[in-house]
């Protein structure tokens, strides 16, 4: 082929498609040919300008100045072409290209080296080259995504998307349309996953939950809960509303989790409470016992309660802790220091035909251990001082030989300790204690007696001391078999009068 048959023809086709490109100039100069896309020697400069250089519309060509997404495919079609053409023919059609870019109003960048044909090839490429690259993001995105933070379905369709596009990527010729399609259908697969990883971390903190930590009742809807949540992530076709239903409920159910209350502070009152009550009933008075008691009561009700709240538990402690330590909520009984003279009151009310004097002698060695002597009454007073000067220095005195003034730490138990004493002397003896306590104390026996009892009684209260002490145990028995035995001497009284 002439060559300057060839760049004349070309160079016509380039002025006209410059200056007036709606004109269907090729269509007019050259009788349109269609190209066999396979290896050829030579082909010609307007020819390959109009099938692959140009884009038809309404039957007219027009020349590719800026290539995009509608053309791109014309020129790397037709550069495919191009490099099995020969370095002559290659030549031509840059040459009768750049003439037709330039024509066309078209001016390179400063220091721009290349042809107006490779800048169209280089655009070209460039779009594909970027289409790749956004597939190539999102695929990588992709696996870096965790299989176990989604549903099985959902994560097993985004799998076969990213081995579509690993396959897609490394392909050597690949259109922008494929590269945007399959990087479409990965982002989709990407957003249908049913993320489960939120729920699994609301299952995975249930072993922080301890059942004995929480009240009955909120326990319960919380394990229910977490037994659907369970479900739902075990079910591959779980759907995104129902994890996110049952990661909601769940997290309402931790939410809504009570605390059990403290029992503990309460519930050892509410054990001193009782203990006190079983080892001083007899000391207590019925009112105070029983309402004490009620008090005691009240505390178990809370106690028994697994929905008490901590505010609940520490005002009831509060209010036992007051009553506890208030003594006007306590009234004690003092025990009856007087029985022989009661006794003997019984005695003297009592219509016998034998004097109650002579009775009363009788009976008098069961009562009186100290023996007397009718006949020498210097002996009985005589007697009788010694027995009241020996119970006031066995009980009634301290260490450094003062006699007791009041009852306190120190000598209450000795005190209490005297009663069965007390009870066996005479009431001489008993008078003569009295007098001297009182006049060096101010207090007579039984006084001093029911300070000893009230002390005792805070004291054991308080838990300062073992509440149950033998001087104490030995006093009850005793009393309780002295009025075992007073019964008895009543009632033989009362026969031998009948």
């Amino acid at each position: 082929m002439n060559k300057a048959k060839v760049y004349c023809v070309a160079s016509a086709v380039a002025v006209c498609v410059a200056s007036n490109p709606s004109v269907d100039v090729l269509a007019k100069h050259v009788q349109p040919v269609k190209l066999e896309e396979k290896a050829q020697q030579a082909i010609s400069a307007e020819e390959f300008i109009k099938n692959y250089l140009s884009t038809k519309e309404n039957d007219t060509y027009k020349l590719i100045t800026k290539v995009d997404e509608a053309n791109y495919l014309s020129v790397l079609t037709g550069n495919k072409l191009f490099m099995d053409l020969t370095s002559e023919n290659q030549d031509q059609i840059k040459a009768a290209y750049e003439t037709a870019y330039t024509d066309a109003g078209m001016k390179k960048e400063d220091g721009c080296t290349l042809s107006a044909y490779e800048i169209v090839v280089d655009e070209a490429n460039k779009l594909v080259a970027n289409a790749k690259n956004a597939l190539e993001l999102s695929l990588k995105d992709a696996k870096s995504l965790d299989a176990k933070n989604f549903t099985s379905d959902s994560y097993a369709v985004l799998k076969a998307c990213i081995d579509e596009a690993d396959a897609l990527v490394v392909l050597p010729e690949v259109t922008i349309e494929q590269l945007s399609n399959e990087q479409v259908n990965l982002e989709n697969a990407k957003k249908a996953l049913v993320n489960i990883s939120g729920l699994n971390a609301l299952t995975d903190q249930s072993s922080t939950y301890n059942k004995d930590d929480y009240t009955k009742e909120s326990y319960n809807v919380y394990e229910k809960t977490l037994e659907h949540a369970l479900t739902v992530l075990k079910n591959a076709a779980s759907t995104y509303d129902e994890v996110n239903k049952a990661q909601d409920a769940l997290n309402q159910a931790v939410a809504k989790l009570t605390k059990k209350a403290d029992f503990s502070a309460l519930k050892d009152k509410v054990a001193e409470g009782y203990d006190f009550l079983k080892t001083d009933k007899d000391m207590l008075t019925e009112a105070s016992y029983n309402n004490f008691k009620k008090e005691l009561e009240a505390c178990d009700v809370v106690l028994q309660n697994d929905a008490s709240t901590q505010d609940e538990v520490d005002k009831m402690l509060d209010e036992l802790n007051a009553y506890f330590d208030n003594n006007d909520n306590f009234e004690y009984t003092t025990v009856t220091l007087d029985v022989k003279d009661e006794s003997k009151n019984v005695q003297q009310n009592v219509t016998v035909d034998v004097p109650v004097k002579q009775q009363v002698t009788q009976e008098q060695p069961k009562v009186v251990p100290t023996p007397q002597t009718k006949s020498v009454p210097t002996t009985s007073k005589q007697a009788t001082t010694v027995a009241a000067e020996n119970f006031i220095k066995t009980y009634l005195t301290s260490s450094s030989g003062n006699v007791f003034a009041m009852a306190n730490s120190y000598n209450y138990q000795k005190i209490l300790s005297g009663m069965p004493s007390w009870m066996q002397l005479s009431a001489a003896d008993r008078s003569a204690v009295n007098a001297e306590l009182v006049s060096k104390g101010g207090k007579n026996y039984r006084e001093l007696v029911k300070e000893a009892q009230t002390y005792s009684m805070n004291t054991r209260k308080s838990g300062l001391i073992n509440t149950a002490t033998n001087t104490n145990v030995t006093l009850y028995a005793w009393l309780c078999a002295m009025s075992l035995g007073m019964l008895t001497f009543v009632l033989k009284r009362l026969r031998k009068q009948d």
